[in-house]
């Protein structure tokens, strides 16, 4: 994953834990989709966007 520069250590991995976060709902969507769980799914998909908006909000924030 890349390193932001120019941002405190704690940022940094605050964006570095989303990144996990982020890896970890993908594959929980996948697997609910595959077990037809079409309403987990879509929870997923909002904690996603949640955690996408978070770090590109931490991004703006540094100019990155």
């Amino acid at each position: 994953m890349e390193r932001y520069h120019g941002l405190s250590p704690e940022v940094q991995d605050r964006i570095t834990d989303i990144q996990d976060l982020l890896i970890e709902r993908y594959v929980e969507q996948k697997e609910a989709l595959e077990e037809g769980k079409q309403a987990r799914a879509r929870e997923i998909g909002l904690e996603i966007k949640e955690l996408k908006h978070e770090m590109e909000t931490i991004k703006g924030w540094a100019n990155v």
